[in-house]
């Protein structure tokens, strides 16, 4: 049963004010530039041997990767994407958005071949450039993304730094999914009968400005609208970015922001299935750092480079798993001359009706890779549990020293100030990093219901669930080793 929280005395006015978010949008922007100066030109110490001194002492690392990266995992839950509704970048571009050139977004593929390439990028940065163990990279890295974020935002409409280059979005859709928050329509029909569409509307007006007796300036604004470019009352939930526009602008206040309810069942969209192939890659590699025997024994070869491991578990054994039952079923089809059409719902009959056409092979992978989400986001959550049990309580000595040296001397060479100790014992840790693999694989497995129901034939749902199993015993097992001996 799903709750408005629109119709609640304390969270109502939150959601109907947009004074909140905005205070918290330049906040968070004002702590991004803090972060990038306190981190600018920062890597090592003199005479210290350690390379890589400052991952957890300066505050840009510590709050970037751990505090803010991790904490985003577990927070899916329970808020879904409501971190988008105040991200900094996004609030850049969506600023800018309104006074610049307005161009039309770029068609596919290359609406999302920037996030995923960001996303790629980011990967190897962590794996081979040890990015996130570097105080200066991370500066950098980050500092460009702003960089991007101004100029999507200058040159195309809406949000778009989100919609055509965030990577941190498009995960947040992948594990939103399975989130109880989302915004939906209190009646269709009242939405079907509308004439203004506030909701959807993107509207012009001219602002000028009298710098001078001979100096103009006029401009055409833009505003109003759903930021991410969505039609609000069909709209996938899991790409919905809660900013809560359509929520407010609405003549009818016919739009609701609802906790509970059932799981988002729409399949992937193109860019989300092609990170996800990633994101599985990244949680595999590492879970998989933990039992290096048991690595190494998957990967082909004796002693291969390390981009051919990063290549065979962070993409190839992935796709194996993802696409392996659409494979047996589509081809199955083809050569019994027996296909199907398979909705998202999983309301069809299994048979094609007349006039209907069939899945092609990237639609039923769309809809049958997303139960593996369920694996992939518990394995996440609990590589974020245990990094933010052992590493947060670093935080206590950033108030004190954001940039990190004196801190790490303190902690390592003069040993006056102890090490922190973690959150909760690994004794209690364990179990909740396996209880979070649970869920997120029983959350998967009840997906299975409705997307395999007419994506898969019966030997492609036989296959789909040994892989699914298969992946989350293997997830299990890679826990299992780490954190219980």
């Amino acid at each position: 049963m799903a709750f408005d929280l629109t119709r609640s005395r304390f969270f109502g006015p939150l959601i109907k004010n947009p004074l909140w978010q905005g205070t918290i949008r330049w906040f968070s922007l004002a702590a991004l530039v803090a972060l990038l100066v306190v981190a600018w030109g920062r890597t090592t110490l003199p005479g210290i041997a350690d390379s890589w001194p400052l991952i957890y002492t300066n505050a840009t690392t510590l709050i970037f990767w751990v505090l803010w990266f991790m904490g985003l995992v577990i927070s899916v839950p329970f808020f879904g994407r409501l971190w988008c509704s105040i991200c900094p970048l996004g609030f850049v571009t969506e600023k800018l958005g309104k006074i610049g050139l307005n161009v039309k977004w770029p068609a596919p593929p290359f609406n999302w071949l920037g996030a995923i390439s960001i996303f790629l990028v980011g990967l190897g940065g962590a794996l081979y450039w040890n990015v996130h163990k570097n105080p200066a990279a991370t500066a950098i890295f980050v500092g460009l993304a702003l960089l991007l974020a101004v100029f999507s935002g200058l040159v195309w409409r809406r949000a778009s730094f989100c919609g055509l280059f965030c990577p941190i979005g498009l995960v947040l859709s992948i594990y939103s999914r399975f989130s109880p928050i989302y915004v939906a329509a209190k009646d269709a029909g009242k939405c079907a009968s509308c004439d203004d569409k506030a909701c959807t509307a993107r509207k012009s007006r001219w602002k000028r400005w009298d710098l001078g007796p001979s100096l103009v300036i006029q401009k055409q604004m833009w505003e109003g609208g759903c930021p991410a470019a969505l039609t609000p009352r069909s709209m996938d939930r899991s790409a919905c970015q809660l900013c809560m526009e359509c929520v407010r602008n609405c003549s009818r206040s016919n739009m609701a922001v609802y906790y509970g309810g059932k799981n988002s069942n729409h399949p992937f969209s193109t860019p989300a299935l092609v990170l996800f192939v990633f994101l599985m890659g990244l949680v595999t590699l590492a879970l998989s750092r933990t039992w290096p025997a048991l690595r190494d024994a998957l990967i082909p070869g004796i002693h291969p480079p390390a981009w051919v491991s990063a290549l065979w578990l962070g993409a190839a054994v992935p796709a194996l798993f993802i696409f392996a039952a659409p494979l047996l079923t589509h081809f199955g089809e083809k050569f019994s001359g027996k296909e199907s059409s398979g909705p998202s719902d999983g309301s069809a009959p299994p048979r094609l009706e007349e006039g209907e056409k069939p899945l092609t092979l990237w639609e039923r992978a769309k809809i049958a890779a997303t139960p593996f989400a369920g694996v992939v986001f518990g394995g996440h959550t609990a590589l974020a549990l245990v990094k933010l049990n052992a590493k947060a309580p670093y935080a206590q000595y950033l108030v004190y020293d954001p940039f990190g040296a004196a801190s790490y001397m303190a902690i390592n060479v003069s040993k006056t100030l102890p090490l922190p100790q973690m959150i909760v014992p690994l004794a209690v840790l364990k179990w909740v990093a396996i209880f979070a693999l649970a869920l997120g694989s029983l959350a998967g497995l009840h997906e299975t219901k409705t997307a395999w129901k007419n994506s898969l034939g019966p030997l492609g749902k036989l296959l789909g669930y040994l892989s699914f199993a298969l992946l989350a015993v293997f997830y299990a097992a890679l826990i299992r080793h780490w954190l219980f001996g």
